[in-house]
């Protein structure tokens, strides 16, 4: 399952899951795919049916409460790729930042001495081409950011139509309220609805007064920080992904909710191999410590509560108080 998830992370840079943890169906996981619930093996389950509306409109990591069931959703993002149409002014102080802030940073433009080397030294990938083939130039990937910078609103609708169609977390588009609103009405007259074209922000950026190139940047990619941050989810833990690819078997543990101060968040996890290798950690302490000694004999979708709070923070040598509730998922390679 672990494995399946990892390896569909690798692709798409964002992988959404949800679990029963109680009544006739508990233990049972699904992937959450453009709205559906499919089950790891693809077989179609109809006992999801009456939930995943709800599931799928759950954009945190959390637990959730629908009817009388308990889901644990669980959100995963990693590698997120930053795509720049246009290789403008703006566009060179852009690939930078989104560089720095950790991004696999693309720039495409049509005229090929907009995008080379000199230019846009930090970028990882440069693309000569029309905007019409950003189909056959750009491959699909799910946690990708575009900032739509083009030279006018012809490369920019151009642009905009081919997104739309493919999924992305951000788009952003530059220009005056004018330009904007003129490619707007184009691509709606080409039958694209008001409800997909509300998830373009434009114009772009935070309105911070910015004039010169790096300050236009500057409130372009803290507008995409605000975006990329604004739900809670999975940390991805390398030595967890590494350890699950490599094994056959263990036991997965993951926090799947907190109160008060706790070392570590929701969603985080370790790995029990079957040799009795720990990998990752969800806090330390006596917490992890009694979470690695229960781990062997838990039954797959178990969850446990740990009190950190007053005389049982004390008790498990935690100084930050409240309660954590753990999860352990046999895995069975």
């Amino acid at each position: 399952m672990y494995k399946k998830i990892y390896q569909i992370l690798e692709e798409t840079g964002k992988v959404k899951t949800a679990m029963f943890l109680n009544g006739s169906h508990k233990g049972e996981k699904c992937l959450i795919k453009e709205g559906s619930c499919v089950a790891f093996d693809s077989k179609a389950e109809d006992f999801w049916k009456e939930y995943e509306a709800e599931l799928a409109a759950c954009q945190d990591t959390k637990v959730v409460h629908i009817k009388e069931n308990d889901f644990f959703v669980e959100i995963y993002v990693k590698n997120p790729q930053l795509i720049i149409l246009g290789g403008g002014h703006v566009s060179q102080p852009v690939a930078k930042i989104g560089k720095m802030l950790g991004f696999h940073v693309t720039v495409m433009d049509d005229r090929k001495d907009f995008v080379t080397p000199e230019r846009f030294p930090d970028a990882d990938r440069l693309i000569t081409g029309s905007y019409d083939e950003i189909p056959d130039k750009i491959p699909e990937y799910e946690n990708a950011y575009y900032v739509i910078v083009t030279r006018g609103h012809l490369g920019d609708s151009a642009s905009a139509r081919q997104i739309l169609r493919r999924p992305y977390t951000y788009l952003g588009m530059i220009g005056s309220r004018n330009k904007v609103k003129l490619t707007m009405e184009k691509l709606l007259g080409e039958g694209f609805s008001k409800e997909q074209l509300n998830t373009i922000h434009a114009p772009i950026g935070l309105p911070i007064g910015g004039h010169m190139p790096a300050e236009i940047a500057v409130s372009i990619t803290a507008e995409i920080v605000q975006e990329k941050n604004k739900y809670n989810v999975s940390y991805i833990d390398e030595t967890v992904e590494k350890a699950v690819r490599e094994k056959e078997s263990g036991v997965m543990i993951t926090i799947i909710s907190k109160s008060g101060s706790s070392p570590r968040g929701t969603g985080s996890k370790m790995f029990l191999d079957k040799e009795g290798r720990l990998h990752g950690s969800i806090g330390g302490g006596n917490v992890e410590f009694q979470a690695l000694k229960y781990a062997p004999e838990a039954k797959h979708g178990e969850i446990r509560k740990y009190n950190l709070s007053n005389q049982g923070g004390a008790n498990l040598g935690m100084i930050c108080g409240g309660e954590v509730e753990v999860l352990f998922e046999v895995c069975e390679q």
